[in-house]
C-alpha cells in the first residue's frame, strides 16, 4: 500500500540525454521509472528514497527539493567492485499534514526493513527522522539511534515535533521502543546546559567534535551498535557543505563525514539510514550534492564490506578476553571477531527485553582501558540502562 504512493523519478533523470555510462550508479540501479514503474524488490539490498516535505524546519525551506539534486551527483558516480542490488524507489511527496507525509514514510520504512532492504532516505527535514524511528514500533524490539548533528535537538517542548526537537517525542511519546542514543559531532556552544544534563542523565553517548578531530574510529563502535543513524547536513562546516539556511564555519569536514558513513555501512546492525537538511536552494555548484552523494558512496561501501559479525556470529567464535577488577570486584568479558577484528564487551542487562544490547560495541583502547583497572564509560552506561 505504502509502496503505492511513491512517484518515479523525472525522465531526464532515468533516460538522460547522454547515457550514464557502464558502470555507474545511474546505469547499474534499478530505477523507478514512468515506463517501468516500480522496480522488482527481490534481493536488493539499499532502497533510496526522496521525501519531498520541509514544514518541519521553516527556517530552511526549499530542503523538499534535494532528491533530484542529490541524484543528479550520485547517478554519474562510478560504483566499486560491489556484490549488492540497489535500487531507487522514487519520491514520496507531501501529504496534506506534515503527519500524514511522516506516516507514510514510518509504513514505507518498515515494508523495505521487514524485506531485509535498507531504505536510505534522502529529506526533507529533520524530523521525519521520528517516523523512521516509527517503523521500527510493529518490530517489537528496543531501537539504538546513532544522531550525526552539530546540536542535541530536543526543543522548548519536548513534546512537539520539529526539526529542531524530534528526539523529545523519541524519549518521551509509547511505544518506548528507545534503548541508546549516540549524539556524534555536537559542538559545545550550540547546546544548552540543561541538554547536556538530560543526555547525561539518560546515558546517551556523546561525542564532541575536537573528540573525533584525527581519531574518527573512536567512534565506530557507536554507530556500529546503531539500528538507525540521522545525519544532519548542518554537522559538516559550511565550506564543505554550504546547502544549510544555518551553517557553522566549524564542524566535521567532508572525509570525516565520509569515513562515518563507511562506518555506519560496515554495521551488521543498521537497517536504515537518514540524510536530512540539505537544502539544493543554497548550495553553489552543487558542491554540497557531490559530498551527498559521496556520502551515501561510501555508505554502500561499507554495507558491501560487511563480514555479519554479531549478533549473527555466535560468541564461540570470538576470541575472549577477561579483565579482573580486584578492587571493584568486577569481572569484564571481551570478545574480538576473528572476522573484522572488532570488539565487543559483554554487559549484564537484568531486564530481559534488552537482551540483544548484552554485547556492546566498543574499541581496542576501550579493553586497554580495563587493563589499567578502570571500567569503560560505555559499559557502564550500557549497564546502567539494562537494569
Amino acid at each position: 500500500m505504502w509502496i503505492d504512493l511513491l512517484q518515479p523519478v523525472p525522465v531526464e533523470l532515468t533516460q538522460p540525454e547522454t547515457p550514464y555510462p557502464l558502470g555507474t550508479l545511474g546505469n547499474r540501479m534499478a530505477l523507478h521509472s514512468e515506463e517501468s514503474g516500480l522496480p522488482e524488490l527481490k534481493g536488493v539490498r539499499i532502497a533510496f528514497l526522496s521525501v519531498g516535505d520541509d514544514r518541519g524546519n521553516p527556517q530552511n525551506r526549499g530542503c523538499r527539493n534535494a532528491g533530484n539534486a542529490f541524484r543528479r551527483s550520485l547517478y554519474p558516480l562510478y560504483a566499486g567492485a560491489w556484490d549488492l542490488s540497489l535500487a531507487d524507489v522514487g519520491h514520496l511527496p507531501a501529504g496534506a499534514t506534515p503527519q500524514d507525509t511522516g506516516s507514510a514514510l514510518a509504513g514505507l520504512c518498515q515494508d523495505l526493513i521487514q524485506r531485509n532492504i535498507i531504505p536510505y532516505v534522502l529529506g526533507g527535514t529533520q524530523d521525519l527522522a521520528y517516523w523512521m524511528y516509527r517503523a521500527y514500533d510493529s518490530l517489537e524490539q528496543s531501537v539504538n539511534i546513532g544522531v550525526v548533528d552539530n546540536r542535541i535537538a530536543l526543543g522548548a517542548d519536548e513534546t512537539v515535533l520539529h526539526a529542531d526537537g524530534f528526539l523529545g517525542p523519541i524519549i518521551t511519546e509509547q511505544p518506548y521502543n528507545l534503548f541508546n542514543l549516540s549524539l556524534i559531532g555536537l559542538q559545545a556552544y550550540f547546546v544548552a546546559p540543561d541538554q547536556w544534563d538530560l543526555a547525561e542523565r539518560m546515558h546517551f553517548e556523546t561525542y564532541r567534535l575536537g573528540t573525533l578531530r584525527g581519531q574518527v574510529h573512536e567512534v565506530e563502535p557507536a554507530v556500529r551498535d546503531a539500528d538507525l543513524v540521522v545525519f544532519n547536513n548542518r554537522a559538516i562546516r559550511h565550506a564543505d557543505a554550504p546547502g544549510h539556511a544555518d551553517p557553522s564555519p566549524n564542524g566535521l569536514t567532508a572525509d570525516e563525514a565520509c569515513a562515518l558513513a563507511r562506518y555506519c555501512g560496515l554495521s551488521d546492525k543498521v537497517s536504515s539510514m537518514g540524510y536530512f537538511e540539505y537544502n539544493p536552494t543554497l548550495d553553489l555548484a552543487s558542491q554540497n550534492a557531490h559530498l551527498a552523494a559521496q556520502i551515501a558512496w561510501y555508505f554502500i561501501e561499507g554495507v558491501h564490506l560487511r563480514r555479519g559479525d554479531y549478533p549473527f556470529t555466535p560468541k564461540s567464535q570470538y576470541l575472549r578476553f577477561t579483565v579482573l577488577l580486584d578492587e571493584l570486584e568486577q569481572e569484564l568479558v571481551f570478545y574480538k571477531s576473528p572476522l573484522s577484528e572488532r570488539w565487543w564487551m559483554e554487559v549484564p542487562m537484568k531486564q530481559t527485553q534488552y537482551i540483544r544490547h548484552a554485547l556492546v560495541p566498543c574499541s581496542a583502547s576501550d579493553y586497554e582501558f580495563a587493563l589499567r583497572g578502570e571500567i569503560p564509560g560505555r559499559w557502564w552506561k550500557a549497564q546502567r540502562k539494562g537494569l
